[in-house]
Parts: C-alpha cells; structure tokens; sequence
C-alpha cells in the first residue's frame, strides 16, 4: 500500500457517493421499491411483496398528503416534483462518485 492518502480519499469518496444515492431513494421511485425490496429481505418473505410494496408506496403518500392539507396542492407538486427531479441527478452523482473512489483505492493498490 503506497498510498495512504489515495486509499482515505478513495473511501471518502466512495462513502460520500453511497450517502448520497441514499438521500436520492428517498425521492426518487426506483428508490422506493428498493426499500420495499429491502423489507422483504429483512423479513426473509417473498409472499406479501405486494402488500410490502402497498405499504412503502402508502407511507410515501401519506407525506404527500399530509404536505398537501398544510401548504395546498400546486406547492406540493412542485416540493415533490423538484425533489425527484434533483434526486436522479444526485443518484447519478452518487454513481459517478463511488466509481471515482473506487478507482482511486484501485490506483493506491496499484500505483507504484
């Protein structure tokens, strides 16, 4: 290990590209039915997934709603519709991102 330094900051990277794509399955729908598939896994139960779907889908909805009886409808769909749009521009960059630091620990190896 040469590169002390590339192999911290490629992990720095690498766990700031994971947060982010986090951030983004909150908001964004491929997320949402990453989280359901992850309840089902955590449960060890393939037989209610469309129940598991129905209930993250409905907890989603229900903030919608919520947001909606507070603020009203139009500054609802515009809080939700740009918090998706950003969500898969940050998933994306969450990708890039964990791409990057992994190269970089792949070049601390690698790297004489």
């Amino acid at each position: 290990m040469q590169n002390p330094i590339w192999l911290a900051a490629g992990a720095a990277l690498a766990g700031i590209g994971f947060l982010l794509m986090r951030w983004a399955g909150r908001y964004d729908a491929t997320g949402i039915a990453a989280d359901a598939a992850w309840r089902m896994a955590k449960t060890r139960s393939t037989a209610g997934a469309r129940d598991e779907l129905g209930r993250v889908v409905d907890e989603q909805l229900a903030e919608v709603r919520a947001d909606a009886a507070r603020i009203g409808h139009a500054r609802t769909a515009v809080k939700h519709g740009t918090r998706f749009f950003i969500a898969r521009f940050v998933g994306i960059a969450g990708l890039i991102l964990i791409a990057i630091g992994l190269a970089i620990i792949a070049a601390a190896f690698f790297w004489v």
